[in-house]
C-alpha cells in the first residue's frame, strides 16, 4: 500500500489531500482546504507579493502536516492562476524549497479531472465539465475514457462584471459569456443526454438538491432559487461555508447553460476529480510513487 499526498493550487482554493492506494483502489485519509482566492491577487498579469506570501504560508502549513503524515510521495500541481501569470517562473522558484510544483495546461487539467470523475461515474460516452475558480474544462468521453478536452477562462471568479459580493446580479451576462466561448461543434459529441459535473461548487449542488443526479428542470428551479438569495442566506439554508456560498449560484448558472448548449437532460455530480485523476494516472497506472 502506498500513501500519496496531492497539493492542488487552484484559483479559488488551495488543498492538501492524502490518499492510501492499494491496487487500483484509492481512499482519502486526510484533507485540508484553504479558500485563498489566489486569482484576486493577480494584478497587471502578475501574482502580487501579497499573493505569493499568502500562498507560501499555506504551503508551509501543508509541509508541516506532511512531516507528520509521512506520505511515500507528494504530487504538487498548479492550475489556472499559475498557468496565466507572467511571473510564473519566479513564483515557482520561490516556492521550490517547499514543493516542486507542476503547472498543468488547460488540457491536462481537464484530462485529470475527467479521469478522476470516471472512477466515480461510469460513463461510456458523453460529456464532462469541471468548473473551478479560474477556468472551466469540458471533456468528451468515448469508450469510457477522456477523448478530447478544452479549457476556457470561465471559472466562478471570472464573472466579476456579473457578480457583486457573491450574488449574481446579471445572469444573462454570465450565460452570454459561456455562449461566447463554448461552441458545441468543437466536439464530435455536440449533444449528450447526460453531462457529468466536477468541482466544489458543483458538488455543493448535490448538497442542495440531495441528489447525485439532477434533471435539467430541477436544476433550473434550484438556479432560480439561488439567484434570489444572498451568500449568507445560501450558507444558512444549506449548511455550506460562506466562501463556497459565494460561488454556488454562478456555478449553477454556468452548469444550466452548458446543459442548454449540449441539449443535456441530466446532470450527474461526481465526488472525484482532478486529484483522484492524478493519483490514478501517476500511481496506479504508471507506478511513479
Amino acid at each position: 500500500m502506498k500513501r500519496v499526498a496531492v497539493v492542488d493550487i487552484g484559483s479559488n482554493t488551495v488543498k492538501l489531500f492524502v490518499y492510501e492506494v492499494k491496487g487500483d483502489k484509492i481512499k482519502k485519509v486526510h484533507s485540508e482546504s484553504i479558500y485563498l482566492r489566489l486569482l484576486n491577487f493577480v494584478k497587471g498579469g502578475k501574482l502580487t507579493r501579497e499573493g505569493v506570501e499568502k500562498l507560501k504560508l499555506v504551503l508551509e502549513s501543508f509541509k508541516e502536516s506532511l512531516e507528520e503524515l509521512k506520505p511515500d510521495c507528494t504530487i504538487a500541481v498548479g492550475t489556472y492562476v499559475l498557468r496565466v501569470i507572467e511571473n510564473r517562473e519566479r513564483v515557482l522558484k520561490e516556492l521550490s524549497s517547499l514543493f516542486e510544483i507542476q503547472v498543468l495546461s488547460g488540457e491536462e487539467e481537464a484530462y485529470y479531472s475527467a479521469l478522476g470523475a470516471l472512477l466515480d461515474v461510469k460513463l461510456k460516452e458523453g460529456l464532462l465539465f469541471d468548473i473551478g475558480g479560474g477556468s472551466l474544462e469540458i471533456c468528451e468521453i468515448g469508450e469510457g475514457k477522456p477523448r478530447f478536452c478544452k479549457s476556457y477562462p470561465l471559472g466562478t471568479l471570472e464573472f466579476k462584471e456579473a457578480v457583486k459580493e457573491g450574488r449574481v446580479v446579471d445572469p444573462i451576462k454570465v450565460r452570454w459569456k459561456v455562449r461566447h466561448h463554448v461552441n458545441p461543434y468543437d466536439f464530435s459529441i455536440y449533444e449528450s443526454e447526460k453531462m457529468v459535473g466536477v468541482g466544489g461548487s458543483v458538488r455543493a449542488l448535490k448538497k442542495i438538491s440531495g441528489k447525485k443526479r439532477i434533471k435539467k428542470k430541477q436544476l433550473k428551479e434550484i438556479t432560480e432559487r439561488l439567484l434570489k438569495m444572498s451568500p449568507e442566506e445560501i450558507s444558512r439554508a444549506y449548511g455550506v461555508s460562506i466562501k463556497r456560498a459565494q460561488t454556488i449560484a454562478v456555478a449553477s448558472v454556468v452548469a444550466l447553460e452548458l446543459m442548454e448548449i449540449f441539449r443535456c437532460k441530466e446532470l450527474i455530480i461526481s465526488k472525484y476529480g482532478i486529484r483522484e485523476g492524478l493519483v490514478y494516472e501517476k500511481v496506479v497506472l504508471k507506478g511513479e510513487c
